[in-house]
This record gives C-alpha cells, sequence and structure tokens, in this order.
C-alpha cells in the first residue's frame, strides 16, 4: 500500500516472520536477564524476592524480642526421678512388670503420667502454701515441665519461675511429692495383687507345689505392700540457677534465624505461583515472538528526557529496535503499529523513542497518537493538544495542519520528525479509526516518510486498534518486565494469531542491559577532524534524500 512493491510485504503474513539483525538471546547483550541458562537459579530467585525474605526475618526476630522482652529472665531447676522396670520375675505372671519392650515403653508413659498427674500438682500447691508462698494446682502446672528423657527410665521435673530460689523449691517439692506418690500407687498395686494371690491361695489344697508357690508369692507381696519397691527415687534433687535460662540476643538470633528460613520459604512459594514474565526466554516463549530489543529501567525516560539526553545504555537498546525493524528483511517496514496486553507496558515511550531513534539515524519518521481514547502524548512530551488525527478524520483540518515537526540533536546527523498527536475528544474513536479516512492518512503519511510509527490502545481492550493490523506493515508488542502476566500474554497472543497479524517482535520494557554491552555503549565515540568527503575520516556525513541528490 505504502511501499514500492506492496505485495511481497503483506502477501506473507506469517506470525514472527522478522529475522533479527542481532537477536538478544544469540548476542548476549540487551535481554530481560541473561539467557544463556535454561532454568532459574536459586540465587536468582533470592534476590528477585529478598524483600519477602528480609520482612519476614525481621518480623518474626522482632516477635522474638518482644517475647523474650516480655517474658523478663527466667530461672530453670530440675530434678530427677530414676523408676526401675522390673520388682522381681516372680511378679511377672500378675501383671506386675513389663513382659515384652512395648510393655515397656507403656511403663514409661505410664510413670510420666503418674508424676504429670493433677493430684500431685494439688499437694505440690499444698506444700508451698504451708510453706509461705502460695500456689494453685494449675499455677505450679503452668510452671513446671516433664519430660522422659530417652532410652531411659528418668523422668527430669523442669520448673521455671523468674526467681532462682522459687525454681530450686518448686522443683524439689514436687519431685519429692512425685516420688511418694509413685511408691504409694506400687505398693496399692502390690496390695491388689496380695488380695488376689490370697483369694487362690484360700480355695487351692493345703498341700502342693501350687500350694507352696502361692505362699511364696503372697509373702513377697505383703512385703512390696508394706514397704513398696524402693522405685522411684530421686537421683538429682532441685537445685538454685546461677543465672537465667534466656538470653535476649540469642533469642532474637535464633528468631530471624527462623525467620530467614520461614522467608526463604515463602520466597520459593511466592516464586512457583508467580505468573509474571521476568525473563527474557518467558517472554519469547509466552508470545512465539522474538524479543527485539529490551528496554533498561530508566529515571531519564520518567523524566521524559529527550532522545539525546537518555543514557547511553537506553539509547542504544531503541537503536537496536530501529535497526532490527530497518534491515532484518530485504523490504524495509515502512509502518508499524506498537500495542501491548495493557495498560501501562510503556507502549507510548517506545513509540516515541523508536521514532526519535530513527531519526537520529537519518530516516523520515511520522509519529502517530492512534489512542483516542486516552491520549497523553502531547501532556508527557509538551506538544500541543490540537489539532490533531481525530481532527484530521473529521476533516476539520488536513494532515499538514496537524502534523507537530520535532527536531532532535544528533551527533550523527539531526533530523526533524514528524507527530500526529491524538487531537481533540472524539464522539466514537472506533468509527474514525476504522474509517476509510484513517487508510489514507497512513498513505500520505507512509508516502512522504520513511518510517511511521502508530501507537495504539492495548489490543484486548478495545477494538480501535484492530482495523489498523490490515494497514501497516507489522505490529510491535511492548511487554513490562515483571508485571505482564503469562495470562496477559496468552490472551494478546491468541487474538493476534486469530486476526492473521504479523508480529514483528517484542519490546521487553524495563528489564536490565548486561554489563558488558552497555560498557560497550558507554564508549566514547573518537571524533576526527579533517579529511574530504570519500568516505575517509573525518569526511562530512553525506546523506541522500529519495528522489534527489547526495546532500552534506
Amino acid at each position: 500500500m505504502r511501499n514500492e512493491d506492496p505485495q511481497p510485504a503483506r502477501g506473507r503474513r506469517t506470525w514472527c516472520s522478522l529475522n533479527l539483525v542481532a537477536a538478544p538471546e544469540s548476542y548476549g547483550g540487551y535481554s530481560a536477564e541473561p539467557v544463556a541458562r535454561e532454568h532459574v537459579s536459586l540465587l536468582s530467585v533470592l534476590r528477585r524476592r529478598a524483600l519477602i525474605i528480609i520482612v519476614v526475618a525481621l518480623l518474626t526476630g522482632g516477635a522474638a524480642a518482644a517475647f523474650a522482652v516480655t517474658r523478663g529472665d527466667t530461672y530453670e531447676s530440675t530434678s530427677k526421678l530414676l523408676f526401675a522396670q522390673s520388682i522381681g520375675p516372680e511378679l511377672q505372671a500378675l501383671g506386675l512388670i513389663p513382659g515384652t519392650p512395648g510393655d515397656a515403653d507403656n511403663l514409661a508413659l505410664s510413670n510420666k503420667e503418674v508424676v504429670g498427674s493433677h493430684q500431685v500438682a494439688e499437694e505440690t500447691a499444698r506444700r508451698l502454701t504451708a510453706a509461705g508462698w502460695k500456689r494453685t494446682a494449675d499455677q505450679v502446672s503452668d510452671d513446671l515441665k516433664i519430660e522422659t528423657e530417652r532410652d531411659t527410665d528418668v523422668v527430669a521435673i523442669t520448673a521455671s519461675t523468674d526467681n532462682a530460689k522459687r525454681s530450686a523449691q518448686l522443683a524439689d517439692t514436687y519431685g519429692d511429692v512425685a516420688e511418694e506418690a509413685a511408691q504409694e500407687a506400687q505398693r496399692a498395686q502390690a496390695q491388689r495383687a496380695l488380695d488376689i494371690v490370697e483369694r487362690q491361695l484360700a480355695a487351692a489344697p493345703a498341700e502342693g507345689q501350687m500350694t507352696n508357690n502361692l505362699r511364696d508369692q503372697a509373702a513377697k507381696l505383703r512385703t512390696l505392700a508394706t514397704v513398696g519397691t524402693g522405685s522411684p527415687r530421686i537421683i538429682q534433687r532441685g537445685f538454685e540457677p546461677e543465672s537465667a535460662s534466656g538470653n535476649l540476643v540469642q533469642t532474637i538470633v535464633l528468631g530471624a534465624a527462623f525467620g530467614l528460613l520461614l522467608g526463604i520459604g515463602l520466597a520459593l512459594v511466592r516464586e512457583q505461583s508467580d505468573r509474571k514474565l521476568r525473563r527474557a526466554e518467558q517472554v519469547t516463549t509466552a508470545f512465539g515472538a522474538p524479543v527485539l530489543t529490551t528496554i533498561p529501567r530508566s529515571r531519564a525516560l520518567k523524566r521524559r528526557k529527550p532522545f539525546a539526553d537518555l543514557p547511553p545504555q537506553v539509547a542504544e537498546a531503541f537503536r537496536m529496535l530501529q535497526m532490527n525493524l530497518r534491515f532484518a528483511r530485504e523490504t524495509p517496514i515502512r509502518s508499524v503499529m506498537v500495542t501491548s496486553a495493557r495498560t501501562g507496558d510503556g507502549k507510548t515511550t517506545v513509540s516515541w523513542n523508536l521514532a526519535a531513534a530513527a531519526a537520529s539515524a537519518g530516516m523520515s519518521v511520522a509519529l502517530v497518537e492512534a489512542d483516542l481514547r486516552r491520549p497523553s502524548m502531547a501532556s508527557r512530551y509538551g506538544l500541543d493538544h490540537g489539532p490533531g488525527l481525530s481532527d484530521v478524520l473529521q476533516g476539520d483540518c488536513s494532515i499538514a495542519d496537524a502534523v507537530q515537526g520535532q527536531a532532535h540533536a544528533s551527533i550523527d546527523h539531526p533530523r526533524a520528525h514528524d507527530v500526529l498527536v491524538a487531537g481533540s475528544p472524539a464522539p466514537s474513536p472506533w468509527a474514525l479509526i476504522q474509517s476509510s479516512v484513517m487508510g489514507r492518512v497512513l498513505d500520505v503519511l507512509c508516502r512522504d516518510h520513511d518510517l511511521v510509527v502508530i501507537d495504539t490502545p492495548p489490543l484486548p481492550h478495545v477494538s480501535d486498534a484492530i482495523s489498523i493490523l490490515r494497514q501497516v506493515d507489522g505490529a510491535l508488542i511492548t511487554v513490562e518486565v515483571g508485571s505482564t502476566s503469562s495470562d496477559d500474554a496468552s490472551r494478546l497472543r491468541d487474538q493476534l494469531q486469530g486476526l492473521d497479524a504479523n508480529v514483528l517482535g517484542i519490546v521487553a520494557n524495563g528489564g536490565s542491559a548486561m554489563r558488558g554491552y552497555a560498557a560497550y555503549a558507554r564508549a566514547p565515540v573518537p571524533v576526527t577532524t579533517g579529511g574530504d568527503n570519500n568516505g575517509h575520516p573525518g569526511a562530512p556525513l553525506v546523506v541522500t534524500k529519495p528522489g534527489g541528490p547526495p546532500t552534506e
């Protein structure tokens, strides 16, 4: 339509038909992240999710510190009881001793239950109150921790209070009461066994082997029911601790360490569920199109600085985009529309600086703001709000009257480019964009310029830009790295495939430049003086205008 031979440009509408001059995946220059690896390293995930890890670690460390401060100093004292698992082989048949290792484990648990019973706590509270320290059974239980030591018959009683003497008194008193309670329980068990044996003995013959055995058992059980077995016995009495058991610094460090592990776990879970596109290979896979360039994050872009004042690595990214569009195919790209999957992906910024990069390379460029619903180009870059595209489409003014010229100073070759802003608010933007007048406007602009860049609304949101797809050489998709999700990308990709659109490639906006290439872009360009106009060093740049003689 606007090419000298329009059929080759539009007769082959293929998805991602653009062959790159220097694809980011291959030369390692500008990409969202290094793409040499096929998997995401743990270090990169932790670096990206560092905020989650730091916040969780600080919160848990702070909670641990608050707990330690409010709890105050705590003193621990421990007394220990040793239980004997056997009171004589002759009592095994009566069920007084364990017959199997499993029974031994049950007996250990039973010992712990006896020591930790409420009756023991009540008796301990009564004795402590009588000694001048008023306590209840619940308070005693709250200040104690009762544990069985692994693979032993020892039950440890640990008392924790805010006073060293009180802790020792509580552990010692509770140990005495528990010892007495356990021994009384064993004497009661022996008495019950004695009653059984005596009933058996009463029913047995006067003489005989069985009768003699029952008499022996009865004699031993009377002894056990009277004096007990001597189990349990105290092997360690409660002692007065010399220092508090807790340490504020240690508590905070342990809390922060736990928070660090918890934060890493949450970061990995968050990474696994993250649907955002964060790397160049993710963008390429999601859209099925090559990443033509990645625009590094830069405050200069947010401050709307002129193209000549952009940081070298940022300007070089836009030059890479322009060169890929200009030299990637035999037939140069003459018109391109810029769209995105959602608002805020930087399509207007990309459109403006792509046009500026092309103009600084000596091309004649027209930039058209076709987003008539939410125009922003005039206010962003200090242009007149009208007349503009809507006025031209409604027949209120001509293209020449609506176009605003922009000059870009460049050390290479200064060249102006034309800007056609959205213009006056239109009652029906969709009707204006899809009208035949829009096609004639693009024809005129392509006839008079080397490149026409059209900034359009996000394609999935409004239908205005759909008609433009058939009137341009191809579409560029802008993606905000770290913000655009794979769902947004899939929706736009399916829509473009359904429209048989010629997608030239992706612009990954907000990535990072590779260090080596960024340094190369910042390297000063040597300037020589003198020379002639035959291409030798120092010769002035010669630009050939279309249809005209070379000019300096």
